[in-house]
């Protein structure tokens, strides 16, 4: 899936991979769809993905999407809450690939483009700078988003932790 953000430039926002699984039960096989997120991060001029979501379903789609192959899709209407962003990004089903994952051999893996070209990890959105910042600590991140030890928890402008400050927090990691 895709967002077409106000400059019209389409950004990849969420990718689902169909499985086939043989059951150990039965011996039948099954599919199921693996869901990844994704968000662009401006500081890091690269995509940040997980997995969030797997199990046996058709995945539903509200926006800008590609299929490729024989994957199914239920088509539901945008549910953006801005009126120019919802008829910006209505639900609609692309052609083709936008230019940036095209790899001229027909349809690439998006999942394999991620890994070569991503960061994996959870997102953590800093409302101070408007961009989004891989959750793993390996990775730079601004000035306003950290790990609480105590807390087990990224500590972001609009949701702080409750220690009285970073310097707590990174106490407690000292320990």
């Amino acid at each position: 899936m895709f967002h077409k953000d106000s400059g019209g430039r389409l950004e990849l926002s969420s990718v689902h991979l169909r499985t086939e699984e043989v059951s150990r039960h039965d011996g039948k096989i099954y599919f199921g769809a693996d869901g990844y997120d994704v968000d662009w991060s401006k500081y890091h001029h690269s995509y940040i993905f997980h997995m969030s979501s797997s199990g046996f379903h058709e995945p539903e789609i509200s926006g800008i999407y590609f299929l490729a192959g024989d994957m199914k899709a239920t088509e539901k209407p945008c549910t953006l809450c801005d009126d120019r962003s919802r008829e910006r990004n209505r639900t609609r089903r692309l052609v083709r690939l936008p230019k940036a994952f095209r790899d001229g051999e027909g349809f690439p893996d998006l999942l394999q483009w991620l890994e070569d070209n991503g960061i994996e990890s959870d997102g953590v959105w800093c409302s101070i700078c408007r961009d989004w910042f891989p959750s793993d600590p390996m990775w730079e991140r601004c000035k306003h988003v950290w790990w609480c030890e105590k807390m087990a928890c990224n500590s972001t402008p609009d949701e702080r932790c409750p220690c009285k400050n970073r310097e707590e927090c990174d106490d407690i990691e000292d320990n």
